[in-house]
């Protein structure tokens, strides 16, 4: 299933059996939150626009096992902005742009919670990043109403646009980010053809320094003081 805003123009709509108009679309992070809160099926995988399925999509199911939502950690701790000072510093924010849903009343509860801390964030301070709303709803809900969360390794939602490391054994089940697509094949066949060994961002770029993948890695760190 599809939601979007431009049914007219999604490219490869007809491999979707549903394609459905955004009720309430505002070009942000939130419009990935409203739709969640009344999930047809008793299972979803939800993917950003940025991400695609690499390896058959049954062992992410399989992964959520008995849990009400399954994610990985989101690479970057705690950007600037408001952050949740009561739920513990070691407790990741979960990449919101895949999840993994059972559908039920604490599901429904997550996503409800989700956008009204979301909304009033966003009157208050101005913060756009959905990702701490969604960490302090997470982590109260698991505190008050046993909300089962299942952490996923990094391979169910590799994040091409920061440095990444896919670890021996595994292959990468989800790309997130923007992959040319020239490109795709060939790194799909580099993360996934030989999982028997690390294979690096690094490394990467030593085989394919014409790669166009975009690689954020923030602020170089200070210079430690000298004495």
């Amino acid at each position: 299933m599809l939601i979007t805003d431009r049914i007219g123009e999604a490219s490869d709509a007809d491999v979707f059996d549903q394609v459905l108009a955004h009720p309430d679309p505002v070009g942000g992070y939130r419009d990935k939150i409203g739709p969640l809160q009344m999930l047809p099926f008793p299972r979803t995988l939800f993917l950003d626009s940025d991400a695609r399925l690499t390896a058959p999509v049954d062992a992410l199911f399989a992964a959520l096992g008995p849990a009400d939502l399954a994610a990985v950690h989101a690479p970057v701790r705690h950007p600037p902005g408001w952050s949740d000072k009561r739920v513990p510093a070691l407790f990741p924010e979960l990449n919101s742009g895949v999840l993994l849903f059972r559908r039920g009343p604490l599901q429904r509860r997550l996503v409800r919670r989700w956008l009204r801390l979301y909304d009033r964030l966003h009157h208050r301070f101005g913060q756009t990043w959905d990702q701490a709303s969604l960490r302090s709803v997470v982590w109260r809900l698991m505190q008050r109403r046993g909300l089962r969360l299942a952490v996923l390794p990094a391979e169910a939602n590799f994040r091409t646009t920061k440095p990444w490391v896919a670890g021996q054994g595994l292959p990468v089940h989800v790309l997130h980010g923007r992959v040319p697509s020239d490109e795709q094949p060939l790194l799909q066949a580099y993360l996934n053809n030989n999982v028997e060994r690390f294979r690096t961002w690094a490394e990467w770029f030593d085989l394919h320094p014409e790669s166009q993948l975009t690689l954020r890695i923030g602020k170089p760190a200070p210079e430690p003081p000298r004495f």
